[in-house]
Order: C-alpha cells, then structure tokens, then sequence
C-alpha cells in the first residue's frame, strides 16, 4: 500500500514534466530595431528529436506544442551569423519567452562600387585585332 501511495504522489510530477509547453519568440537584427522574416528556427535533441518553424514577416515564431526538455536552440536567416544556445522547455517553468538578435558574421562585408574617374584599366592580355574599346 506504502509503494502504491508514493506512487501516486510523484504522479503528478511526472506528469508535469512530461506536459507539452508553448514556446514562442522574436528574431531582430543586431540593433533590436528590425524584425527578422523567414529565419529558420529550429530545437532538437540528442535523441533525434528536431522541430523547425518560420518567423512570420513580423521576425515571430510559435511552437504549440513543444515536448518538456531540453533542447539545442539554432536560427538560420540569409545575411546573418547562426545563433545557437541550449534550452530548457517545461509546461511548469523554463523558457517560454525569447527574443533573439541575430549579428552579421565578421567574415561578411558590403563592398560599393562607385565611378572611377582618372583610373587606367589595363589587361595582360591584349585586345584581339579589331576590337575596339578600351581594353576593359
């Protein structure tokens, strides 16, 4: 009788930590002035557990239904450096708010071109007989 009491009192715990939990977020830039559309967001776990939505034009994200657990947290958008954290996701308690902001990656950089004025272009090669233009 003592086992099948302590049984049905860390019931309810299990239960709890087992509840699935709606977990939601924001993507922004590196600023928190812009929202981010169409990031990739995606939670998974080691035991092959993967869940992936799309930020709305709004940078929002929803998952409904999200088993309690931990988790690794990654999002992917064009432009911007991966951001990857781990997670902990329970119907009691953990994470069920995140705003996230997103970094360009040092590697990537915006080069303008403007007109060159006073500048000779030359090629090793030279222009074929006949050709006409500068050589550029």
């Amino acid at each position: 009788m003592k086992k099948l009491l302590l049984m049905l009192a860390v019931l309810p715990l299990l239960a709890s930590d087992a509840a699935p939990a709606r977990f939601s977020g924001r993507i922004f830039d590196r600023d928190g002035t812009t929202r981010v559309a169409e990031a990739i967001v995606t939670v998974s776990t080691p035991s092959g557990y993967v869940s992936s939505v799309t930020t709305n034009k709004e940078g929002e994200f929803t998952f409904a239904t999200l088993p309690s657990g931990e988790y690794d947290f990654r999002v992917t958008a064009h432009g911007y450096g991966i951001y990857e954290r781990p997670l902990t996701v329970s119907g009691e308690s953990g994470v069920r708010q995140l705003n996230v902001r997103l970094v360009v990656p040092a590697n990537k950089q915006t080069v303008s071109v403007g007109e060159l004025r006073g500048v000779e272009v030359s090629r090793s090669n030279p222009a074929p007989t006949g050709a006409t233009g500068r050589g550029y």
